[in-house]
């Protein structure tokens, strides 16, 4: 039996919200950005022996289209925040995005399954101090937050695995304990 799921991807432009579900539903990623004005697609999970039909919401990052993302956001219960880590005019928009999932909603904040995506994780892998940049945004949000690169579909799975995490803790009436995962390719791997 599946469990069904509505995900809405929320962020600024560029910063790789059809990149990260095209890497995580079928393993590719496109260079080029082609501006989303929303896009539907389901995928299949499997996690913590439950099998999940997610079907994703992926969203304009327009603020003239403002309306089709509350349009969006109404149709979902979990949402993924993505930020670039190489665009640092994304980070100031994850509160806008909070905000506006709480206010589209009308719920009480903390509520609803909510985690951030530090997308570009490739172009930032020389960066010493990237850990600590993520681990901020953590602490700063108080949402759970983690490293990905879209080039690399095991770490966007990550991402959806992440949510699904959450998304069990909520249903199950557990408080969501803010972590940060971090991914440096496959062969660091770790949580925080």
């Amino acid at each position: 039996m599946y469990k069904n799921l509505n995900v809405c991807v929320l962020g600024s432009v560029g910063v790789g919200k059809t990149s990260i579900i095209s890497s995580s539903k079928n393993g590719n990623y496109d260079r080029e950005h082609i501006p989303t004005i929303e896009n539907r697609s389901i995928k299949l999970l499997q996690h913590n022996k439950k099998v999940y039909n997610i079907f994703i919401h992926d969203t304009a990052s327009i603020r003239e289209l403002n309306f089709l993302v509350k349009e969006s956001i109404s149709q979902c219960d979990s949402f993924i925040i993505v930020f670039s880590l190489s665009d640092a005019n994304s980070i100031e928009t994850i509160q806008f995005y909070k905000d506006l999932i709480y206010d589209t909603l009308k719920c009480k904040k903390g509520s609803i399954p909510i985690v951030i995506a530090a997308n570009k994780l490739d172009t930032r892998v020389n960066d010493p101090t990237i850990y600590q940049k993520v681990k901020k945004i953590n602490r700063l949000y108080s949402l759970p937050c983690i490293g990905c690169t879209s080039k690399d579909n095991e770490t966007t799975n990550s991402v959806f695995k992440l949510l699904l995490n959450s998304v069990e803790k909520k249903t199950t009436k557990r408080q969501i304990i803010p972590k940060v995962k971090f991914y440096f390719k496959k062969k660091f791997s770790s949580t925080y």
